[in-house]
């Protein structure tokens, strides 16, 4: 397979941008016309409610194929840079964008179709080839997915291919000869095994990874926002999503307020079956991490945690987990320190600005961040502190659907951004060229050395003081 996305992407990388550009569009207007079986099929792989599958999947896809197949060209063109003086004239100096190869994509079971298009469009604009390895958590979208391709892309035999089967093969794709690059997309443990495998053979990377958001709310911030923001950032999709907010630093003079307006709101939520358009939480996507999920939970309540909202399922079979609110929390509790990743929210009240901002850097994660203040020059104050890769001011997990900006983490969160101009340039190599117009036999450096190019050397220096 991979072979064969090496010879097609020597056909797709001879075409131009605009060239490109209309197997992007045609692409796009597959999955607006596929769009109630893309959504159907991920709803009923995950039990996730139709409205999500569609928004954060099928509408997001087709705005990043209707962004890259316009602007491809123009993040990617050649980038002029100035040339020292002393190499004389007729001289011009570039960066170019050429394509890195064949990139593999390795996809999560969270957000099945948007979180395995998103980078293999990427990839496809800035002129490689794909071979995608989607989750194995919901089988059959990776069988919508290739069916796609297969319509889009038929004059490219092998531009874009999908490997079907167990997570495993995840891994073996990354390693295999003539990948040139891997887009990864999981969780952190998962992704530092693959890391250690790379770097064998110093193939490069982009590995987005997992998040332990916090959420500050300040003691001038809109509560009634602040509190649905909250609810709606935890417990989308079930609370499983790295950018999702993960943990909330209220500030101790509007604490009781902006508690109980949680308390509201995960109360009005409704749960069940994803065919009812009107449930706003559907089930766990499956079981793989529900007993850390118990852990975590039983963690914080050992140590002192106040539920005042959801708990433990009752029925222990169920994948339905009730939305969970924590108060009485600290650092010394998992659910402050680890990626929770289900409906479980832990609030922690705090003096002020400062410890709010030491709290919330308190983690080996780096992905997001939110802030919720009246004060625009205090909201960026805090924003600018926060170590993480995208910071969010009186909103929450919207970035992601901004395709001009960059997305990705720092310190345990991944390597490397992806998204808008920063990521088609990461999907690319970096060629520098220096060009002359070559109507000159030869030039000022060149030999033979003197005496007068010594002093001239010299003076060089002496202009730099």
């Amino acid at each position: 397979m991979v072979e064969k996305a090496a010879k097609a992407q020597k056909k797709w990388a001879a075409l131009t941008y605009q060239e490109r550009g209309v197997y992007l569009k045609k692409l796009k207007d597959l999955v607006i016309e596929r769009g109630e079986e893309i959504a159907e099929t991920v709803s009923k792989g995950m039990g996730k409610p139709l409205v999500e599958s569609y928004l954060f999947g099928v509408n997001l896809v087709a705005e990043d194929l209707e962004e890259y197949s316009e602007k491809a060209g123009i993040y990617l063109a050649d980038e002029d840079v100035l040339t020292p003086e002393y190499l004389g004239e007729n001289k011009k100096a570039l960066v170019r964008y050429t394509p890195r190869g064949v990139v593999a994509v390795i996809a999560p079971w969270n957000f099945p179709f948007g979180l395995a298009m998103s980078p293999v469009i990427t990839a496809l604009a800035a002129g490689n080839s794909v071979v995608l390895k989607p989750t194995s958590a919901v089988p059959m979208i990776g069988k919508v997915i290739e069916n796609l391709f297969n319509d889009t892309f038929s004059d490219f035999d092998g531009l874009a291919q999908v490997v079907h089967g167990k997570g495993s093969l995840g891994s073996d794709l990354a390693t295999t000869k003539g990948i040139d690059f891997v887009a990864f997309t999981g969780s952190t443990q998962i992704g530092r095994q693959l890391q250690k495998q790379l770097a064998e053979n110093l193939t490069p990377s982009l590995l987005e990874l997992g998040g332990s958001d916090p959420l500050i709310v300040t003691d001038d911030a809109n509560l009634t926002r602040a509190a649905k923001a909250t609810v709606f950032g935890r417990f989308s999709n079930n609370g499983q999503i790295c950018e999702a907010v993960k943990r909330v630093y209220v500030n101790e003079k509007v604490a009781d307020t902006f508690i109980a307006n949680v308390k509201k709101e995960v109360e009005a939520l409704t749960s069940g079956e994803y065919t009812t358009p009107s449930n706003d939480v559907g089930p766990l996507a499956n079981a793989r991490g529900v007993d850390n999920l118990r852990e975590q939970l039983q963690d914080a309540l050992d140590k002192g945690a106040k539920l005042i909202a959801g708990g433990f399922p009752k029925n222990n079979d169920t994948l339905f987990w009730p939305a969970t609110v924590l108060i009485n929390v600290d650092h010394s509790m998992r659910v402050m320190q680890e990626e929770v990743f289900g409906p479980i929210l832990p609030i922690q009240i705090v003096k002020d600005d400062e410890e709010a901002i030491a709290l919330a850097n308190d983690s080996e994660y780096g992905l997001d961040a939110y802030v919720f203040s009246s004060n625009m020059e205090r909201a960026h104050k805090i924003a600018n502190q926060l170590q993480a890769g995208s910071v969010d001011i009186n909103e929450v997990l919207v970035h992601y659907a901004v395709s001009g900006i960059p997305f990705g983490g720092v310190k345990n969160s991944g390597i490397n951004r992806y998204h808008g101009k920063i990521g088609l340039q990461l999907f690319a190599n970096y060629k520098g060229m220096v060009i002359d117009s070559g109507e000159k036999d030869t030039e000022a450096l060149w030999f033979p050395y003197s005496e007068e190019k010594l002093q001239g050397a010299k003076q060089l220096l002496e202009q730099l003081k």
